[in-house]
């Protein structure tokens, strides 16, 4: 008699209803993020993803929602307000993550002209 199949958290689809906790927020985006950011995993690749892990803790420990379940004020809060004190280089840095978690959420058409900070607005990359 076989029993049920074990599944790793990380590799396995998180079911897409709201984290329990902020560790599993963190698990279901790298997870979201896992195979839509292309390059080598010892590079920028593994920056993105410690840096999407902070962005899911953060948001959910502010407002208990997972990455399935951002909105885009939250994504403004995080970028307008919660990062606000870090230099212009580093605020950017945490654009081009939130960018690519909004892309992998496929809502970048709609979301794009509203994330624009003081800091950044590229058009070029629509």
């Amino acid at each position: 008699m076989a029993g049920p199949k074990s599944s790793n958290p990380i590799s396995a689809p998180p079911n897409k209803v709201r984290p329990a906790n902020p560790l599993q927020a963190q698990q279901h985006m790298k997870y979201l993020l896992g195979k839509k950011i292309k390059g080598r995993r010892s590079t920028k690749v593994k920056e993105h993803l410690t840096r999407a892990a902070l962005i899911a803790d953060v948001l959910y420990r502010q407002f208990q929602v997972g990455p399935y379940q951002i909105q885009l004020k939250h994504l403004q809060w995080y970028l307008q307000v919660y990062i606000n004190s870090l230099s212009s280089e580093t605020q950017y840095r945490h654009w081009l993550t939130v960018r690519f978690i909004v892309k992998a959420l496929d809502k970048w058409v709609q979301w794009q002209p509203l994330l624009c900070g003081s800091w950044v607005c590229p058009r070029k990359l629509v």
